[in-house]
């Protein structure tokens, strides 16, 4: 029985020492692979958001210029708030939410002179914005 009990094999502290190390270091490699795609994907939903934002203030221009709206004609909404854009963001639940910035979950920039607008968007790095202006002739 003794004898039994001694021939029996394993793996010695060196070998699973071994086999950690080699499973920490491809950990790492996947994570430093994978980390960059939340900000690419951020930086993606961002330029999606700006784009439907403006499509929204568009219509509204639109609408104005239509008299479909009460609004001046040759004018942008004076905010996103207003109930022109946020009719445009319609959930399943019939609720009107305007995109967010997916980060910081804030409403994205937004200025207006009537005639002009800007909509800004700050991508994950802080410094690159991501802009876009508009004028109707």
């Amino acid at each position: 029985m003794l004898r039994k009990l001694q021939n029996k094999q394993g793996f010695t502290l060196i070998e699973l020492l071994i086999v950690i190390v080699i499973l920490g270091i491809l950990i790492v490699i996947v994570i430093g692979a994978t980390s960059g795609n939340k900000s690419k994907a951020n930086d993606d939903k961002r330029n999606a958001d700006i784009t439907r934002i403006q499509t929204a203030l568009e219509d509204c221009y639109t609408d104005a210029e239509t008299g479909a709206t009460i609004k001046n004609a040759n004018t942008y909404p004076a905010n996103l708030s207003d109930t022109c854009v946020t009719n445009k963001f319609t959930d399943q639940q019939g609720n009107h939410n305007l995109p967010v910035d997916p980060k910081s979950n804030n409403p994205y920039s937004y200025t207006t002179d009537g005639s002009t607008y800007t909509l800004k968007a700050y991508k994950d790095d802080g410094t690159t914005v991501l802009t876009t202006l508009s004028q109707k002739q």
